[in-house]
């Protein structure tokens, strides 16, 4: 652990972490499985007093991916309201109920999938796709984002990082291992 914690530190020292907690925000908000919390919580654990910049910057990088998802979704509307819609027998009147029902209770299932295990890919998709308005949609993924990460930020910060600092403070760190020069052919 104390050897793991201190990787991390030098990771969080290295001058690109704020990069790496964005990028992979942006790529877990769109495209890979996950959490955002990868990279944000251990860098965060290793520099407590960086956490709650950390949680802006992992958040940043997830409301841009989702917000992809969200235009990608909104696209495929016109598709689903053609030869899906058809198919499974959905008139625009029915189609229309439910975007309201979006309208007025979209946000809340919004809020509620980042709190949850549940896919915000999955949710940012299907709420392009179903007509939830954007403003909603953007407000209420950021209410949602911004409260899950600020309170991870807020126990590793007042918590957490102790719980560490107590553990590496009694465990020797060993030196790293120095590498051999590199022979060129």
């Amino acid at each position: 652990m104390a050897r793991t914690h201190a990787r991390l530190e030098q990771w969080a020292d290295a001058g690109w972490s704020n990069s790496v907690v964005f990028g992979w925000g942006l790529l877990q908000g769109c495209v890979f499985p996950g959490f955002v919390d990868v990279f944000f919580l251990p860098m965060a654990l290793a520099r407590p007093g960086r956490a709650y910049r950390y949680a802006l910057v992992a958040t940043a990088g997830t409301l841009i991916g989702s917000v992809v998802l969200y235009i990608a979704g909104a696209e495929a509307l016109a598709w689903l309201e053609g030869p899906v819609s058809r198919f499974f027998a959905l008139t625009p009147a029915s189609m229309n109920a439910y975007r309201e029902t979006l309208a007025q209770y979209g946000a809340w299932a919004i809020f509620a999938s980042t709190m949850s295990p549940l896919s915000t890919k999955l949710t940012s998709i299907a709420s392009g796709a179903a007509g939830v308005p954007f403003g909603d949609f953007l407000f209420a993924l950021t209410a949602g984002r911004l409260t899950r990460a600020l309170v991870i930020a807020w126990l590793v910060r007042h918590g957490g990082a102790d719980a560490v600092a107590r553990f590496t403070k009694h465990t020797p760190v060993p030196p790293p291992t120095p590498r051999p020069p590199r022979r060129h052919v």
